[in-house]
């Protein structure tokens, strides 16, 4: 090979290297999707649902101080599990002990199989995408489980009740209990459809408007969002 030719091939390899070198390498994924999985004991046997959710955490930025923080968000609706004809358990997507619309199934799902969770909500759902030491299923803990409801005419969404997860019996009578809560890592698609079950979800708004819809312990202000995410658009 000639000389000058030679010297080309030196340059279009050493450039290809620096041009390569200089390209930002593209931030690790922060969005996953896992299986939620709700199991009761019933005299008949154990009774479950299942439902794909897609989490994300999100990095945040204080304006007054600088500082950065995290956040998330989350995509998919509610788990339901027939316990007995007309008588439904709905997994709600905030966790029982929630105070605002952050504390939803995403932090769930991270304290469960992310051992190493430290409220950076970025970051966990990065080392849960790599699969980092992370657990997969899990078991939910009880402190971290989601709200829990049912309701005494499925047709009436101003009949929904709060459920005790420590006393299912109280709500579907003796035998019934919660076995547990298990969550893994998965790439099926976001489960859909919960108004087929709910027909009255889309338009629960107008339904609820003036009837003084506040029931005991159960946040009212997004309602439709506590079973589905796209509904509440």
């Amino acid at each position: 090979m000639a000389r000058r030719g030679v010297l080309g091939l030196v340059f279009a390899v050493a450039s290809g290297v620096l041009l390569s070198a200089c390209k930002p390498s593209k931030p690790p994924s922060s969005t996953y999707r896992f299986r939620m999985i709700v199991e009761v004991e019933t005299p008949e046997g154990i009774k479950s649902g299942s439902g794909v959710l897609e989490a994300q955490g999100l990095r945040t930025n204080n304006l007054d101080t600088g500082g950065q923080g995290s956040r998330t968000k989350l995509e998919g609706e509610a788990v339901a599990v027939d316990i007995a004809p007309g008588k439904t358990l709905f997994a709600l997507l905030r966790m029982a002990g929630g105070s605002s619309s952050d504390d939803n199934l995403s932090i769930m799902s991270m304290k469960a199989m992310d051992p190493a969770y430290k409220n950076d909500r970025k970051v966990s759902a990065q080392r849960i995408v790599s699969g980092d030491g992370i657990t997969s299923p899990a078991e939910v803990r009880a402190a971290d489980y989601p709200l829990l409801v049912t309701f005494a005419d499925p047709a009436d969404p101003t009949s929904v009740q709060r459920v005790d997860p420590a006393n299912l019996a109280a709500s579907f009578g003796p035998g019934v209990t919660l076995k547990r809560i298990t969550v893994e890592v998965t790439k099926d698609p976001v489960t859909t459809g919960i108004e087929k079950r709910l027909g009255w979800l889309p338009k629960a708004y107008e339904i609820l408007k003036g009837t003084g819809f506040k029931p005991e312990g159960i946040p009212v202000g997004n309602f439709v969002g506590l079973f589905s995410t796209e509904l509440s658009r």
